[in-house]
Formats: C-alpha cells, structure tokens, sequence
C-alpha cells in the first residue's frame, strides 16, 4: 500500500505556510489593538481614579473655605450690629447732652439777667457794701480741708473794691489763721477765693470767722459744723460739694 499520509502532512504545512505569511500583519495589529485598547482601558479608569479623589479633596477644602466664611461673616454682622447700637446710644447721649447744655445756657443767661437787673436797682437804692455772701467749708481725706468763699459788693458808681482776706478758725482762746494761698480780691461786683488747708490733728474749731480788710473793715463768724469726709478727692474744686456752715 502506498504511504499517503506524510505526503499529505507536508502538503498542509506547505499551505499554511502562505496562510500566515500573508495573514501575518492583520494578526499583529489584532494584538497590538488588544493590548492596546487594555491600556487605554486601564489609563482612563486610572485617571477617572485620580479625577474622582480630587473632587472630593477639593469639595471638601471647599466646604472648609465656605465655612470659614460664614463664622467670619458672622463675627463681622455681630461687631457691625453692637457698632450701630454703640453709635445711636453715643448720638442719642449727644442729642440729650446738647439740649441739657442749651437749657443750662439758657438758665445762666436768665440768672445772669436777673443779676444785672438787681444790681441796677440796687445802684438806684445806694448800693451794697462789700460783704460775705457765703463760705463752705469741706472736709477731704488726710485730715485736709477746703474753703470757698464768695465776696459781693455793689457800688453806686460801679467802682471796684479791693483789699485782702483772713480766715480764722477759733476754739476758746485758740486762734488758727488758715494759710491762703491768695488772699487778696480786687472785683466790682463778685469774687470767688477757693483753696485749701491741712489741720492740726486733734484741732476741732468752735467758730471759724473771715475777716475783710479793705475800705471798711468786716468781719463776719460763722459756726463750725463738721460733715462726712470725701473718699474720692477731686482734681477740680468746682467739682467737690459745698456746704454751708451755719451762721450765729
């Protein structure tokens, strides 16, 4: 028998042979594309990876700003809102404190008036001699006190009076002379000497008296009264309160 089956095995071979040889170039770009496309498969799902977890970062850097924002913007209504407040209570005090001064304005030109007035008619009625019109006498700390003491005279020709001024405080037949640090008046018609003293511990004056020499010489004595002491010292004797001893 002949043999066939090796004739026909090398006749296959020989027809596959041109087959891939042919089909050799569709076969690399198949695997080129294959691979190709996984690549691009695996690039695209990476960076979509990638894109995802840096929206979510910056999402919530975001949120963070945002509300950073807020509690600022909070904050700034809180101190905008106590400014306004701050500034009507300020024009409000403003507004009352304008019209206190007006009224007191008002209040001192009408005294001031009513003086003019009474000094003219005591003018036409021969005038007024020079006189204590008031003192007061406050205690301070340390044992430190303070005097005011007001002079008027209202003379028929407007003419000025001049002279000087002793205080003396007096218990039995002790006299203390108050050190004055300006004794002297000159005015036509009021004057107002203000200062102060140390006392002598264990001093306590019966009287204190104040005595004018001038043209006419006056004296007037008043009795001593001691009221509480001043805790808080003013800078400004205008701004202390007076009082006024009782008069014999």
């Amino acid at each position: 028998m002949p043999n066939t089956e090796p004739n026909d095995m090398i006749q296959d071979e020989k027809e596959k042979a041109p087959f891939l040889k042919g089909n050799l170039p569709l076969a690399i770009g198949a695997a080129v594309l294959v691979l190709g496309s996984g690549l691009l498969g695996y690039s695209v799902g990476h960076r979509q990876g990638l894109t995802a977890v840096g929206f979510e970062a910056d999402a919530e850097q975001l949120v963070e700003v945002v509300q950073k924002q807020k509690t600022s913007l909070e904050a700034l209504n809180k101190k905008l809102n106590a400014t306004t407040q701050e500034r009507d209570l300020a024009v409000s005090n403003a507004n009352d404190l304008f019209l206190a001064v007006n009224k007191a304005r008002d209040e001192h030109t009408q005294a001031e008036s009513l003086a003019v007035l009474y000094r003219e008619v005591l003018r036409q009625r021969g005038g007024l001699p020079l006189s204590v019109q008031h003192i007061a006498v406050k205690p301070l700390p340390e044992n430190a006190y303070e005097y005011q003491l007001d002079l008027i005279q209202v003379s028929p020709s407007k003419a000025r009076v001049s002279g000087s001024v002793e205080i003396r405080l007096i218990r039995g037949s002790e006299i203390l002379v108050v050190p004055m640090a300006d004794k002297n008046f000159n005015f036509e018609n009021y004057e107002r000497l203000t200062g102060r003293w140390t006392m002598p511990k264990g001093f306590v004056p019966e009287f204190i008296e104040v005595r004018l020499t001038g043209a006419k010489p006056v004296t007037r004595r008043f009795s001593w009264g001691k009221g509480p002491a001043i805790e808080n010292q003013s800078a400004f004797l205008s701004e202390i309160p007076q009082t006024e001893p009782n008069a014999n």
